[in-house]
């Protein structure tokens, strides 16, 4: 009889195993792109690739321009040729760091699971035009990282690591801030609009950006910021002077998978011209996390903020002439919201969002140079001194990119590595999309004239020790060889406002069974200005085990 309900429980298992696999099966589209797949890239003399119509250089502060051209399909195998490498070494700077977040194989194997069940629809939500260009760019995807999965559906679920990541949220992923001034806010009456793009997967992962000028078969030509292997886009304006960008609000883990914000802000940049057109758009797709979609219209000559849950789509506009972003919603529809009222009580949003007032009254009429002053800026209220890489300011040193828009003249700055320390490159897409297309030999495509110089604090020494601070962060948080007081007070004299400081020396001291100097270090971290509550919990927790006494 045991031998027999063995059996039976054997069998039901193994049919449970059958349709989960069937479940998660998600199968490429149909696509021939006939002589194309057999096309190769080549690369000229000067630095040009080329493939087909599609072009690819890296200019002279280290931004790769793509231009690509035609059918979904067509645009994803020759993005996929022009950029295989960058697909390659983003995906294994991804892979790593999931890795780093998740070390325990067990874990990462189960995490897997749960990504690929919940996304096992993803796919249709994507929809055939997005598909077929995913589809496309897989094709140029390594064999290195196939243990994992197949090449279309990894570069298919990559598509949702924006998502997935705002629902992590004991991974420092996202927190960006955007904002946009016209009539009398602007120095000259015209809509400019500023974000910083704070996803942030290591260092090596915010060096390598792209930026892409697409002319899709259907549609409007847009241009976006992105990174190897992603067709969609968080940061970017159409030929009609459009801009569109996206901020993360708190959301609850998904269930099930929906659109990618990515892809809707694609959709939106191919297929809106105007704010209304953008909100229907908007209105008519599921997402699966919470969105402020920042939209600037040159059509409209303002910017509005579309905020978007999984349950409801509402147009928050001002009634002023500036709007300003952070992690949080603001209109009256999500004023009784639980998730969005914890957010603006515990995280660093609301803090950040008070900052982006003070500088916008002190810079404001605001040029595309003030908006790169405001993206920078690394202090807290009043101008106060609350550490380098602190969430709670503007600018906490690990943006992927910052982007500054001026749609009704349809130029657009994009910054340049560190983070958004470096020069701002400024492109005008009529100039772009007459030239870039057509190019045989390298040449610039940006306007040297109109860039913004890069930070003082990248040219001052001031990155150089942010950098060192962060290299003996490393150390103390991965061992004890090599550290000692003098180590640990040099960590103190590079950044003694960051609370980050003493939780590492607390945490160090602790794995050297130093309870009491541990101690101190946590009671000082305590003193500082710490961004969100869950990371005060954490300190107290820390500090609590071993004697502190509130």
């Amino acid at each position: 009889m045991l031998l027999y309900i063995i059996l039976i429980l054997l069998v039901l298992i193994g049919l449970l195993f059958l349709l989960f696999v069937r479940a998660i099966l998600v199968k490429p589209p149909k696509a021939d792109g006939g002589v194309l797949e057999y096309m190769p890239r080549r690369e000229t003399p000067d630095g040009l690739y080329i493939c087909e119509s599609g072009r690819l250089r890296k200019n002279r502060v280290g931004l790769w321009e793509l231009y690509i051209e035609g059918e979904a399909y067509r645009r994803g195998l020759i993005t996929g040729k022009l950029t295989a490498e960058l697909i390659a070494k983003q995906e294994q700077i991804f892979v790593e760091e999931v890795k780093n977040f998740v070390p325990s194989a067990f874990y990462l194997f189960f995490l897997k699971l749960f990504v690929v069940f919940m996304n096992r629809k993803l796919n249709r939500n994507v929809g055939e035009e997005y598909n077929l260009e995913i589809y496309g760019i897989s094709r140029s995807a390594s064999d290195e990282f196939s243990k994992i999965g197949p090449a279309y559906i990894r570069i298919l679920n990559y598509h949702a690591a924006h998502d997935i990541g705002h629902t992590l949220e004991s991974l420092k992923f996202v927190g960006c801030t955007s904002f946009a001034a016209w009539g009398d806010s602007s120095d000259d009456g015209r809509v400019v609009l500023g974000r910083n793009f704070d996803f942030y997967m290591g260092d090596e992962f915010c060096s390598e950006k792209i930026v892409s000028f697409c002319k899709p078969d259907l549609g409007y030509r847009y241009m976006s910021v992105n990174w190897g292997g992603l067709t969609g886009t968080v940061s970017g304006m159409n030929e009609h002077g459009l801009a569109v960008t996206v901020n993360g609000a708190k959301s609850e883990m998904p269930n099930k998978s929906a659109m990618p914000i990515t892809i809707l802000v694609k959709k939106i940049l191919q297929y809106a011209k105007n704010i209304n057109e953008a909100f229907e758009i908007a209105k008519a797709h599921l997402i699966f996390v919470s969105e402020s979609i920042l939209v600037a219209s040159a059509q409209d000559h303002k910017a509005v903020a579309i905020e978007k849950s999984p349950s409801k789509t509402v147009m928050y506009d001002t009634g002023n002439n500036h709007i300003i972003c952070t992690n949080h919603f603001q209109s009256e529809a999500f004023a009784d919201d639980k998730l969005n009222n914890e957010n603006l009580l515990e995280s660093a949003s609301l803090y950040r969002f008070k900052r982006m007032e003070e500088l916008f009254e002190e810079h404001k009429p605001i040029s595309p140079l003030s908006a790169a002053a405001i993206l920078r800026d690394r202090f807290g209220l009043g101008g106060a001194d609350i550490g380098q890489g602190n969430e709670k300011a503007v600018n906490q040193l690990l943006a992927h990119h910052s982007v500054i828009f001026k749609p009704e003249q349809r130029l657009v700055w994009v910054s340049s590595w560190p983070y958004n320390l470096g020069e701002f490159v400024c492109y005008d897409l009529n100039s772009v999309f007459a030239h870039f297309p057509g190019m045989t030999e390298n040449s610039d495509i940006d306007e040297h004239e109109w860039a913004l110089p890069p930070d003082e604090f990248c040219v001052n020494g001031g990155f150089a020790n942010f950098e060192r601070f962060k290299e003996i962060c490393t150390v103390l948080k991965t061992g004890t060889a090599g550290a000692d007081d003098k180590i640990m007070d040099e960590l103190i004299e590079l950044n003694p406002e960051y609370f980050h400081t003493y939780l590492v020396l607390g945490d160090f001291c602790l794995k050297i069974k130093k309870q009491e100097k541990a101690l101190d270090y946590y009671k000082m971290a305590l003193l500082k200005e710490i961004p969100t509550t869950k990371e005060r919990n954490v300190i107290l927790s820390k500090a609590r085990k071993i004697g502190y006494k509130d």
